[in-house]
């Protein structure tokens, strides 16, 4: 626990105040002094690492009771947005953190593949392509030919026209819950297109690799070996 509460501590002194109190009120002294001296001990942590590191505690964490799994989620979701903010790092992590502990409370829920064809979700595919270029490049143009690497190995023939998206975290939250129901075929395209955007200029930023792992972790669909390092 300690560990992903550090993660999301504010820089901001107020607003860290604020988010230590509210582990206190719910989890104890204890585990504020843990998060916050993790969170000292991490300051000089390079930001690609902090899923990786997160990802470590996921099969620890869900071995807790059911109630507990409840309340620490409650708790991330009160520190995430303690600032009224939600950036893209927190916005990642708390996804993998609900998906890993959503499969494991109510695992027979847990459907890894839908029944969906590709061309059913094609607008649903797309602006999700558009997030990740968006997010991996900063020239318009840039962006523009990364997403055009993705969308055409999706639907060749379709007009492909990229728009950049208004509000990055609305266009994930409302696509992933649908290319989840995906069937195996359309997941296994889908995957291969994030990369082919992701990849185009030949390096991977931070912010497309914590994407990347947190839209893999939504679609139910294992890491490609771009980040398994």
């Amino acid at each position: 626990w300690p560990l992903n509460f550090a993660l999301v501590l504010d820089r901001d002194t107020e607003i860290r105040a604020i988010q230590l109190a509210m582990i206190e009120t719910r989890c104890g002294r204890a585990m504020r002094e843990a998060s916050a001296s993790l969170h000292g001990q991490l300051s000089g942590l390079h930001p690609a690492q902090r899923l990786p590191l997160a990802a470590l505690s996921f099969t620890n964490l869900k071995r807790h009771p059911r109630a507990e799994l409840l309340n620490f989620l409650a708790l991330m979701h009160q520190l995430i947005r303690a600032d009224g903010q939600l950036g893209l790092f927190e916005f990642c992590l708390g996804t993998l953190l609900r998906t890993q502990i959503a499969d494991a409370l109510n695992p027979a829920d847990t459907r890894i593949l839908g029944s969906r064809k590709l061309g059913d979700c094609q607008p649903q595919a797309l602006a999700l392509l558009a997030v990740l270029a968006a997010k991996g490049q900063q020239e318009l143009n840039a962006a523009r030919h990364a997403y055009l690497a993705g969308a055409q190995h999706l639907f060749a023939r379709a007009a492909l026209r990229y728009e950049p998206p208004a509000d990055a975290i609305a266009v994930l939250d409302s696509t992933l819950p649908v290319l989840d129901q995906l069937n195996a075929a359309g997941k296994q395209l889908l995957v291969e297109a994030l990369v082919l955007t992701l990849n185009h200029d030949r390096r991977v930023t931070v912010a497309e690799g914590e994407l990347l792992r947190a839209i893999c972790a939504g679609l139910h669909c294992p890491l490609p070996p771009l980040l398994h390092a």
